[in-house]
């Protein structure tokens, strides 16, 4: 995969989260549930960095992420992606659900959220914590109302540690082996260190079409296609 050069333009903290912003190039345009393997010009890191949008425009791109603390303006970096196929965010939507369990950071959320903003869906943020760089429009709900989902969500997307899918689910109620009442997709909180040449198998994923490889089938995976610790699917 080809390797693209850009420059840190500003850091910018948005919920409480320091966020990396770039000068928008046609190839750097990815969607919501994508990300990029990042590398510092002249820098020791062996590991990349994963850099996920926020805020994605035709003028600026806004990326979220465990930020080296030896970032700063002007830091040359070299950004491998867009990588995974991203969320598939129905065009008819009408009614968004989201939320992190508050076990991840909301930042990787926002771009999807713009997008169905964009599209005149109504959207509702599930946490319990408090989040200040949030669009008005985006209605913010008690984690433990989540459950109010299976009655009005058409569309409903999360991100979580790979060992939470099965507390969302039953914080759902739903059954296991049953196909979800409306389509939920699951952004993983994985490593994606390598190449997807290389197949490291890091990130490896147990699904019901067996094992996949977050760096190259995900991070994104529909809800029905993960496979709990218990071995029953999503």
């Amino acid at each position: 995969m080809k390797t693209h050069s850009v420059k840190i333009i500003e850091l910018e903290q948005i919920n409480d989260e320091v966020c990396v912003q770039v000068k928008t190039q046609p190839y750097l345009q990815p969607i919501a549930g994508q990300f990029f393997q990042a590398f510092a010009a002249n820098s020791d890191y062996l590991l990349p960095t994963l850099l996920y949008p926020c805020r994605v425009s035709s003028t600026e791109l806004l990326l979220c992420g465990d930020i080296p603390k030896s970032w700063a303006p002007g830091t040359d970096l070299h950004l491998r992606g867009p990588r995974g196929p991203g969320f598939h965010l129905p065009p008819l939507t009408r009614r968004v659900a989201l939320s992190t369990f508050d076990q991840c950071h909301v930042n990787r959320l926002l771009a999807l959220a713009d997008a169905a903003l964009a599209n005149r869906a109504e959207v509702s943020l599930f946490t319990n914590q408090h989040h200040s760089d949030l669009a008005p429009e985006i209605e913010v709900l008690p984690l433990d109302e989540i459950i109010q989902t299976k009655d009005w969500a058409d569309y409903l997307a999360a991100v979580l540690p790979p060992g939470q899918v099965k507390t969302f689910r039953n914080g759902l109620q739903l059954t296991a082996g049953r196909k979800t009442p409306f389509s939920t997709e699951i952004m993983l909180e994985l490593p994606m260190i390598c190449d997807e040449s290389s197949a490291c198998g890091v990130c490896a994923v147990v699904t019901s079409r067996g094992w996949r490889l977050a760096c190259k089938d995900g991070p994104v995976f529909a809800l029905d296609d993960l496979v709990s610790e218990d071995g029953s699917l999503g």
